[in-house]
């Protein structure tokens, strides 16, 4: 049933149009503002503790759903499970918003193109165009991960309960970028620790649907500790897969530009497909065994 739920999550994701409706999470960033203020009054709650006394409850409720309607007949397991993968992917699609960003420039007109490049990468937008370009490049072979893929890989481990450990986590990262706290830490700990194992096969994935000799030869010069080789790994087996080199980037050329980010985004897609192959294979095996 879990192959079957990916599936029919995938292809509602691409074809019923923007989820982002569904993707609200106003109502979680306030439960977390109360448990953290909650949490602060006792000394012995630091901020692991506070993390797993926020997350808990949401978890075992899911999972205890998921437990409930599929004893009860398993298209209600089957429709919630496409419930919760849908709610915990993205939350804004990363295919249309390079694809409006593309259009953009392609159309000449740079602030669309630019507003575009703010969604994706957030305030901080470079002013030269192979700046620019090489941050998207990089937004999109780290993006594919963090929006569809480990939740995907926490879905299989976990079932429902694991796609949403994965979204909720990398919304309390967002949340507290900008804090010192020890519950930030925390946060940030946890997201890189779920993210540690998605992020290599999301590499191997990129190694097999391009240049496979590259990709891993761009893997293995990352030298960096754990806590933040997740990012460089996928930036560096997607580009090894792409065969691009540093400083290929042209300042000014916006046709090269333009197909890298076409060429990097094609990569992306195939690296699902080749993700998705992979668990098939695995399941199907599964039922033979």
């Amino acid at each position: 049933m879990l192959l079957i739920a990916i599936i029919l999550s995938l292809i509602a994701e691409r074809f019923l149009g923007s989820m982002s409706e569904l993707r609200r999470f106003g109502w979680f960033h306030r439960y977390a503002g109360f448990v953290k203020n909650a949490a602060a009054k006792q000394p012995y709650l630091n901020g692991p503790a506070t993390a797993l006394l926020l997350l808990a409850p949401l978890l075992l409720l899911t999972g205890l759903m998921d437990y409930y309607l599929s004893n009860l007949w398993f298209l209600f397991g089957l429709g919630f499970a496409v419930l919760v993968l849908l709610f915990s992917f993205g939350p804004t699609d990363l295919e249309a918003e390079v694809e409006a960003f593309v259009d953009a420039r392609e159309r000449g007109d740079e602030e669309s193109a630019i507003w575009h490049a703010s969604e994706l990468l957030g305030a901080d937008i470079p002013t030269h165009s192979a700046q620019l370009t090489r941050r998207i490049l990089d937004n999109i072979l780290v993006e594919v991960n963090e929006r569809l893929l480990a939740v995907v890989f926490w879905f299989v481990l976990l079932g429902p309960a694991g796609a949403l450990l994965f979204r909720l986590t990398q919304q309390l990262v967002q949340e507290e970028r900008e804090s010192s706290e020890e519950f930030a830490e925390a946060a940030q700990r946890l997201h890189q620790i779920l993210v540690w194992v998605p992020a290599r096969i999301c590499a191997l994935a990129y190694a097999l649907a391009g240049s496979f000799v590259d990709a891993l030869s761009g893997w293995r010069r990352v030298e960096v500790p754990w806590t933040e080789s997740s990012r460089k790994v996928l930036i560096a087996s997607g580009l090894g897969a792409l065969r691009y080199e540093d400083g290929e980037i042209e300042e000014g050329n916006d046709a090269q530009n333009i197909a890298m980010v076409n060429e990097t985004l094609s990569l992306a897609r195939r690296a699902v497909m080749v993700f998705i192959s992979m668990l098939a294979l695995f399941t199907l095996a599964g039922w033979m065994a």
